[in-house]
């Protein structure tokens, strides 16, 4: 039994080394720039959006090439005006074709933009919301 012991105990901390070697080498970072900056602010900013009774749309189904997006962004269910609106869209497996774009008002509330996907893979999309006191975000995956 105790043979068992000294040959499982060597291989358990060579397989822990090895695995914080490669995550420690291959770490992608966070997919949010200033994660810590943005999250200490995180629950004053839900207050403010809920009680603009905020809801922001979830663009439709993405697909290789051009896609337009389009966004409808309300406040207690009327069309949200004037806010600025950035689209950012990456790959999950290269940050090599990320883009980030400023979404236009083509009619109120309804903010469009258009965004090439080079090729299939899953596709991270994140809508940052800016108006006066209010700053919020919206994640979302596809897989294209």
């Amino acid at each position: 039994m105790k043979i068992l012991f000294y040959i499982i105990y060597p291989l358990f901390f060579f397989a822990m080394g090895c695995g914080i070697y490669v995550a420690s080498r291959d770490e992608e970072g966070l997919v949010d720039k200033n994660y810590y900056e943005n999250g200490t602010s995180y629950f004053t900013e839900k207050a403010v959006e809920e009680k603009l009774g905020i809801a922001i749309s979830k663009p439709t189904k993405l697909k290789t090439g051009n896609n337009n997006i389009e966004i409808i962004v309300t406040s207690h269910g009327k069309p949200l005006e004037h806010a600025t609106l950035i689209l950012f869209i990456g790959n999950l497996s290269s940050t090599g074709y990320d883009s980030t774009l400023t979404m236009q008002e083509k009619s109120p509330g309804i903010y469009r933009a258009t965004a090439t996907i080079p090729f299939k893979g899953v596709w991270f999309v994140r809508i940052d919301l800016q108006q006066q006191q209010l700053a919020t975000s919206r994640k979302w995956f596809f897989d294209v």
